[in-house]
């Protein structure tokens, strides 16, 4: 499938933070398919040996969440260089040519640290990155939520049907703007033909 949306958890908000858990899930903006799921919790301390760090405020704002969230959160038992491994070859593997995220400067990011942390390539080009916040405000929705808050795979999910639903509502303001014979225009644009 062409996109990808990948939504992570962490201990911090900053490019170098710990990452507890990895989300994604393929799909097709214009067609409106999910495809294949990635969900990944990893062992923090795994992330912290490999230099990554903690925000206090962080942790506090984990507290408050649902225990649904946290479970999933801190569930983590896999070393943080195997999960971005397994990440990365789900990531070759779909193929997607766009990435998204909300924001990228969050999720990918910390992600791109942490794969320069565990010595790794990103497994995704700089240009195939989208920003999920910008296509929602331009066509004026919001993303469904599905699952629990804070679950990276749920909250993944519930961004690709963002996603789908705006690529439809952007689709029906071009498809008549597309459709009008030329006759019709008049006035300055008919001119500018």
């Amino acid at each position: 499938m062409r996109d990808l949306m990948i939504d992570i958890e962490t201990l911090g908000t900053a490019p170098g933070s710990v990452i507890l858990s990895i989300g994604a899930v393929s799909f097709d903006a214009e067609t409106g398919a999910l495809g294949n799921e990635f969900y990944e919790a990893i062992e923090a301390q795994s992330a912290v040996a490999a230099g990554l760090t903690m925000d206090v405020g962080t942790i506090g704002w984990w507290i408050a969440q649902s225990q649904e969230a946290q479970q999933a959160a801190f569930a983590g038992d896999l070393p943080i260089s195997a999960a971005l491994y397994t990440f990365s070859c789900f990531v070759q593997r779909v193929k997607a040519t766009r990435i998204w995220a909300k924001p990228p400067s969050f999720d990918l990011v910390l992600l791109e640290s942490a794969f320069r942390a565990c010595n790794m390539q990103t497994p995704w080009h700089y240009r195939a990155t989208r920003d999920v916040r910008t296509l929602l405000d331009i066509a004026g929705t919001r993303h469904p939520y599905i699952g629990t808050a804070h679950n990276a795979l749920d909250d993944a999910k519930s961004q690709a049907l963002g996603v789908i639903e705006a690529y439809g509502i952007i689709a029906e303001c071009i498809a008549p703007a597309q459709s009008a014979p030329a006759s019709s225009l008049s006035g300055p644009e008919a001119t500018r033909r």
